[in-house]
């Protein structure tokens, strides 16, 4: 008798337990060689770097960023930080700091011809910092970042995915996964 119910019972069992094994992706730290920041990855990041013209002259921001796999409800995820020189931000430039994470943002909007849904303060410890939340592509996209200056080094961070799958833990995950050593 015993014999029959665990002939039906363990395929529901091994189905339910292995629900998470299927649905998990493989977080790991990541760090670039040579950097003091880590930031939570659900696969391997990838580098790129390239050269903006701006009003106030040429930068590099390099860029890691991974691919969404099938099953990851994000298709995007990144970290950029771009460095400038010493001294461009003075402690006491909160005007200037304000201005340079409102117009990081309004360019990262307007390039991805989207609207802002939202802007909030979000410091990392002592260091100024913002988060947002924009839509895009006729609100069929989402894009959720969080921009940090760190002396003079801008961090911003980044995760794209479709508007019915923008509530997703992951897309916080990696964002407030961001660390300094």
């Amino acid at each position: 008798m015993l014999k029959k119910y665990v002939v039906y019972i363990l395929p529901f069992l091994w189905l339910w337990l292995s629900i998470p094994l299927f649905s998990q992706q493989n977080w790991q730290k990541f760090s670039p060689p040579g950097q003091t920041f880590e930031v939570l990855s659900p696969g391997e990041m990838k580098n790129g770097e390239k050269n903006i013209m701006t009003d106030i002259g040429s930068i590099q921001p390099v860029t890691w960023l991974h691919q969404g796999t099938v099953g990851d409800p994000n298709y995007l995820y990144l970290v950029s930080y771009i460095d400038y020189a010493e001294g461009t931000f003075h402690q006491d430039s909160t005007e200037m700091i304000k201005e340079l994470m409102d117009v990081s943002i309004e360019t990262q909007v307007k390039t991805l011809s989207g609207d802002l849904v939202y802007q909030s303060d979000a410091p990392f410890g002592m260091y100024p910092g913002v988060i947002f939340r924009a839509s895009y592509n006729k609100n069929s996209a989402v894009v959720k970042g969080r921009i940090i200056l760190i002396r003079n080094r801008l961090y911003i961070l980044q995760v794209y995915t479709l508007s019915e799958k923008s509530l997703n833990p992951e897309m916080d995950k990696f964002i407030d996964s961001f660390k300094t050593k």
